[in-house]
């Protein structure tokens, strides 16, 4: 059998199917001993057939690579040793049906509970399997850590509910329902097992809440006893409730109000100095722009720390739209197409805002990787044309040293990745075929660049 990627779509499919079951057994195993007391054919062949998928699970789990130190390892041999040295002997007891063995015996029975029923119990320590699970999914990239840890809390707040209800029930049945139980003095000795469930649910939800109505009480000093165990568990739960939730909430979405809190900083600063209103508008608008569409990233700082390798392959899925518009990049060669990549540094320009100026010397080469620009002379009053996703342009001022000779004005918020002319000189030394490239592609925009020549734009 091969070894099974940990973070495989197969495994987080069967890992989220064996979820569901835990829970699921987590929840019937106790009902049945509180309320039900012998085993009944359906409630049998759920739980043999729950038991069918753990049997296959364990198997899988000696195949599942694992993650060491930031390396996944997929030696059969060491997945199996480590399986062995960890939760192996856990879930080896949790599924193994020992009540299988007691099946033509179903009459014995302690304190009035079938022998079958109570060794079923062991099926509980599946709630390890559970833990193992929400941990793995909280390595995997695609996963919010907060989210998960959220999902993980309530469930194992609801299953800790679940069994001091089932507990809460079970107390004076083992005593034959003493005349002066709860269950007696609420009159459901008799009612049905749903009914019986339901109070013994809200019992434990108003005790565990120290909400207390006062309906439902002990009058026995074993359920006084059990009462305050509940009411300690509770409130220690309750102020762990408080505090998780807050801290998780606020984590879940740390980044966006920092974001938010520096804008709100800046807006401040803008009217204290008495910026016109609209200018602090479009100050805001373009960082809810930069939120909306980088969540607030410096894209051209984030992977400085990662290998070159690492940040190439990244910079060819962030720009590869740009990668399959710009006839430049078309033509370069791989290695000249990452030297280009590496180099290249992001900037966000907010509508009305001018990308470059009429009289500036040309420093850069921009290329507009999304947005509509527009391109103007004499401070806007004459229009010759407009840039698109996919254009580029600085690259005549560049090679030709020549000052601009019209504007470039963003009409949309633009993404523009710029090269600069050290960059563009070392990229030009190391790789020669570079300047016949743009000799290429700038004849291939023939149509364009000759419009622009004819009214003596050079850009």
């Amino acid at each position: 059998m091969k070894v099974i990627k940990e973070h495989s779509n197969f495994r987080n499919g069967w890992d989220l199917l064996i979820l569901i079951l835990i829970l699921i057994s987590c929840g019937l195993i106790p009902f049945q001993i509180a309320f039900r007391h012998t085993p009944y054919r359906l409630g049998t062949e759920i739980i043999y057939f729950i038991d069918l998928f753990f049997l296959i699970d364990i198997l899988l789990n000696f195949f599942t690579s694992y993650r060491h130190q930031g390396v996944e390892v997929t030696e059969k041999h060491r997945t199996v040793r480590r399986y062995l040295k960890t939760v192996f002997i856990v879930d080896l007891v949790a599924n193994f049906p020992l009540d299988v063995f007691f099946l033509l015996f179903d009459d014995i029975q302690i304190y009035s509970i079938s022998l079958i029923l109570i060794l079923r119990v062991f099926r509980l320590l599946r709630i390890v399997r559970l833990i193992v699970i929400f941990r793995r999914w909280q390595d995997l990239s695609w996963t919010n850590s907060g989210y998960l840890r959220i999902i993980k809390f309530f469930a194992t707040i609801m299953l800790i509910i679940h069994w001091i209800a089932c507990a809460w029930f079970l107390v004076p049945f083992v005593e034959n329902f003493p005349e002066n139980s709860w269950v007696v003095i609420s009159g459901i000795m008799d009612a049905d097992p749903v009914t019986q469930y339901v109070r013994s649910l809200y019992w434990a939800i108003v005790t565990m809440t120290t909400v207390g109505y006062g309906d439902i009480t002990p009058h026995r000093n074993i359920e006084y006893v059990f009462t305050i165990v509940v009411m300690l568990i509770g409130a220690s739960t309750y102020a762990f409730i408080i505090g998780n939730i807050a801290s998780l909430i606020s984590n879940l979405d740390s980044a966006r109000a920092g974001f938010f809190n520096k804008i709100d900083a800046i807006n401040q600063y803008l009217r204290s100095r008495q910026v016109p209103q609209n200018l602090n508008e479009q100050v805001r608008n373009y960082y809810e722009y930069l939120w909306a569409q980088h969540r607030g990233v410096k894209e051209d700082t984030l992977f400085d720390d990662l290998p070159m390798q690492f940040r190439l392959e990244i910079l060819r899925n962030l720009t590869r739209d740009l990668l399959d518009s710009v006839l430049l990049f078309q033509h370069c060669s791989p290695a000249l197409r990452n030297a280009l990549l590496s180099a290249l540094k992001p900037q966000t320009y907010a509508p009305d805002v001018y990308i470059a100026r009429q009289g500036e010397l040309g420093k850069e080469i921009y290329f507009l990787s999304r947005g509509k620009a527009e391109i103007t002379s004499d401070t806007g009053k004459k229009k010759h044309g407009y840039l698109e996703s996919g254009d580029y342009f600085g690259d005549l001022s560049l090679l030709l040293g020549e000052k601009r000779t019209a504007s470039v004005k963003a009409l949309s918020y633009c993404e523009i990745f710029i090269l600069n002319r050290s960059d563009f000189n070392r990229i030009k030394n190391e790789y020669p075929e570079f300047k016949d490239i743009l000799t290429k592609t700038s004849a291939q925009k023939a149509e364009k660049i000759s419009t622009l020549i004819m009214d003596g734009i050079t850009l």
